[in-house]
């Protein structure tokens, strides 16, 4: 008995597609987070500092206990 397969995809091609694509600058991610910030309120902006600064806290007290 004969059995048809299909093709499948390898993993390299998956990386050579990913390998062509561009990448963002720094320029530019910086050019767009100024954009978003600056719809911002005072008062958002200093809620998203704090909790920042509460991830930030969390991080470091993870880290020190690995």
């Amino acid at each position: 008995m004969l059995t048809a397969t299909l093709p499948t995809p390898s993993l390299s091609q998956g990386r050579i597609s990913n390998q062509n694509e561009t990448s963002v600058s720094d320029a530019e991610i910086s050019a767009r987070v100024l954009r978003i910030r600056s719809g911002w309120s005072v008062q958002e902006r200093m809620e998203r500092r704090r909790e920042a600064e509460r991830r930030f806290a969390n991080l470091i007290e993870s880290l020190g206990t690995v």
